[in-house]
């Protein structure tokens, strides 16, 4: 089904749902702009005030109550625990990867992570990295993630999902105190601090926040790692296959060079006037991939070779960013925001043989300069619009902080250049009836490197009655290439191309009375895919992507209990290889299956939380992820190529029969939290439990290695909170 087919019947089911339309009593954009700011869900989907109903997109919210009740470590698990469709693997190559409704990646570059209002994606290699596995939350007021494409209000580069993060600020905090937090099993140590400091008057202040942590990790035997194929290494430890190699590897989440993760975050407020300044460390320890530590035909390892001759791979990264806004009230109907700022991310990856003769390890630094201008006018009683524009000034191939020359996989030396961006965008929406609402918004990019890219949205928001609401959008999304790679095709004379994601959506949601709701979508998209080609060892056009999916949230919440239950199908419909394109994405294209490669294609999730008592809550969580289908496919499209040739890759290549890394795994975690009543609040924290029962129902499989994976360790946490 194509897009405009699409179109048509999303049109044609909110009409058919008009008849049973209540005037609303008051027009959302008949409202002052103070009673606007009021109520709008801080720009996550729209440009124009909105309330949170009107929305058009699908969103999950995430308040500081849940992020305390989920105990979660990491934006990972957080985000896993209450998102739906959403999931992350680990990988032998990179950092660990997130990905929505069937895509994720061999780089994080197609979704955006944004922290209050401004874009933190590394741009030159990977894509999003920074603050993921930081155990620091504590700075965070509320996440929405954007399920789904979003170009159109925060530029190239959102194509599966957005993660807008929202932190504490001088006028909108948690209480001053203090957090520790101890962990076992999968061992680390963290401390957080949160400090108000007024000036004269309510709207004159600072707020600081700093977050320190020591995360050592889990060790194979709490969190072992597993290959998919028995061999013997290179050094000579036999290895079999299903069962925790016998070599030492990395503590699970290990931080990058053991040193600590930090986050540190100041915010100065005065009036209409706000300007943050953060800085954030961490990374992670990486395992090595079975083809590395195997011989021919198995491997490309060299016979002989010394365990200790392999070095330990990780990936890290340090990130510094200011932003400073200013909020000009031109009349009750019109205001104006300037945003500008400064950001800058060193990224370091050391792999197996980076320090070997002739190699070196991946590291660079990137500068970006923003300034940005949004005019908002509220004109009449049905008509909102916005409209705005964007420069960007960046400079690339910087040496990094712990090396003197930079250096890239694509490039090899970098000489450092500069790149300038623009961005142009607007949106209209009109209330066409009081029950009937269409936005209609268009943003267009343009690099130095690039052509325009247009980003276009058409939605209508249907309050069919009181309780329900009807969500119809269709979206296109557009991702550049990263840094590295657009300069490499522009030293070369190539034509740059884009990534383009072309969405059709539809929601359905219902107050379902007695303090429940339910909410039903259901998607379908085409995708034009950039991906990574393993001959080249270059991003390249991969083909074209169709697959839909649905997706059913169920929620309740009254007094002390509150429970959230969301299952997730993701399918893929059709995938055309590129002329002289590479994939891993899915075997369909070489006959085998037909589902997407490094996804469950179904995913359940249940979380709660019950205050049975002022003093003592029990909150927990269970994430189920029932197949790998996909994976699956790639295993024995692997495994029948070896049957015919010898020498084929062994990329995903087991002992016949083993496909335990692609079968069900199950993630539960249990908390029990004490507030003393004056002297602090105390939590206990169980996490991956099931794994009391079998290791492997931890087991999260490699990206694009898929017959090996790694158990999350049984773990547990103390945290104490104290405020002042």
């Amino acid at each position: 089904m194509d897009v405009a087919r699409c179109g048509a019947l999303l049109t044609g089911l909110l009409l058919m749902g008009a008849v049973q339309a209540q005037e609303q009593e008051d027009a959302l954009l008949d409202l002052s702009l103070e009673q606007l700011m009021q109520i709008q869900l801080d720009g996550s989907a729209t440009l124009t005030p909105t309330a949170l109903r009107q929305m058009p997109a699908s969103i999950t919210s995430i308040d500081r109550q849940m992020i305390a009740q989920s105990g979660a470590r990491s934006l990972f698990d957080l985000l896993e625990i209450y998102v739906p469709s959403f999931h992350y693997l680990p990988h032998h190559w990179e950092a660990s990867h997130m990905g929505m409704r069937g895509i994720i990646g061999d780089r994080d570059d197609k979704y955006l992570l944004v922290l209050n209002g401004r874009v933190l994606n590394e741009k030159t290699h990977y894509g999003a990295l920074a603050e993921r596995d930081l155990p620091l939350l504590g700075d965070i007021r509320k996440i929405d993630v954007v399920r789904g494409p979003g170009s159109v209000i925060y530029g190239p580069g959102a194509v599966s999902m957005v993660i807008n993060i929202q932190t504490d600020s001088f006028a909108q905090h948690a209480p001053d105190g203090v957090s520790l937090k101890w962990g076992v099993g999968d061992d680390f140590t963290a401390l957080e601090w949160r400090q108000t400091v007024p000036f004269d008057g309510a709207d004159h202040g600072l707020w600081l926040y700093g977050g320190i942590s020591d995360y050592r990790g889990a060790g194979n035997g709490s969190a072992p790692l597993v290959y998919g194929l028995s061999d013997s290494t290179v050094w000579g430890d036999e290895v079999t296959g299903g069962e925790a190699v016998p070599f030492s590897v990395p503590g699970n989440h290990a931080s990058f060079h053991n040193r600590p993760k930090v986050k540190l975050h100041a915010h100065y407020q005065r009036q209409d006037f706000n300007a943050w300044l953060r800085f954030s460390q961490g990374g992670e320890q990486l395992t090595w991939e079975h083809k590395v530590v195997y011989s021919a035909p198995n491997g490309y390892g060299t016979e002989g070779t010394p365990e200790s001759a392999y070095g330990t791979q990780g990936v890290g990264y340090r990130q510094l960013a200011l932003d400073m806004s200013q909020l000009y009230v031109l009349s009750d109907r019109l205001w104006l925001e300037l945003k500008g700022g400064y950001d800058t991310t060193v990224y370091s990856r050391e792999l197996w043989n980076s320090f070997w003769d002739g190699n070196s390890p991946e590291n660079h630094r990137e500068e970006e300069y923003l300034l940005r201008g949004t005019l908002n006018w509220n004109h009449s009683p049905r008509h909102a619009s916005a409209l705005g524009s964007e420069f960007i000034y960046s400079r690339w191939g910087l040496s990094g902080w712990s090396f003197d020359e930079a250096y890239s996989s694509a490039l090899g030396e970098m000489d450092p250049w500069a790149t300038y961006a623009i961005g142009l965008f607007g949106e209209h929406q009109w209330q066409l009836q009081p029950w009937l609402t269409q936005f209609v918004g268009l943003r267009a990019d343009k690099d130095r490197y690039t052509g325009w890219m247009w980003s276009p949205r058409l939605a209508w928001v249907a309050a069919l009655s009181e309780r329900d609401t009807l969500k119809a959008i269709l979206s296109r999304s557009l991702r550049k290439n990263n840094a590295e790679e657009l300069r490499a095709q522009y030293l070369a004379g190539d034509d740059p191309q884009s990534e383009r994601l072309d969405s059709a959506e539809l929601i359905y949601s219902r107050d379902l009375g007695l303090h429940a709701n339910l909410t039903l979508t259901g998607f379908y998209s085409k995708a034009e895919l950039l991906g990574f080609n393993f001959t080249t060892l270059h991003t390249q056009p991969v083909g074209d992507l169709k697959y839909g999916g649905a997706e059913l949230e169920l929620g309740y919440r009254f007094e002390g209990l509150s429970l959230g239950f969301s299952h997730g199908w993701s399918k893929l419909d059709d995938f055309d290889l590129a002329p002289g394109g590479s994939t891993r994405i899915t075997a369909s294209h070489i006959g085998y299956g037909n589902d997407l490669n490094n996804w469950s294609n179904h995913i359940t999730k249940l979380y709660g939380a019950w205050q049975w008592d002022p003093a003592w809550q029990l909150t927990g969580n269970l994430r189920v992820f029932w197949h790998y289908d996909g994976a699956e496919d790639q295993i024995q499209s692997t495994n029948d190529a070896r049957e015919n040739n010898p020498n084929s890759s062994a990329t995903n290549l087991t002992d016949p029969g083993n496909f335990d890394s692609v079968g069900r795994a199950m993630f539960l975690d249990l908390g029990l939290h004490y507030d003393t009543q004056g002297y602090g609040k105390v939590s206990l924290n169980g996490y991956n439990l099931l794994g009391l029962i079998d290791k492997r129902y931890n087991k999260r499989l490699y990206l694009l290695n898929v017959g090996n994976y790694r158990a999350d360790a049984v773990a547990a946490a103390l945290t104490y909170q104290y405020q002042f």
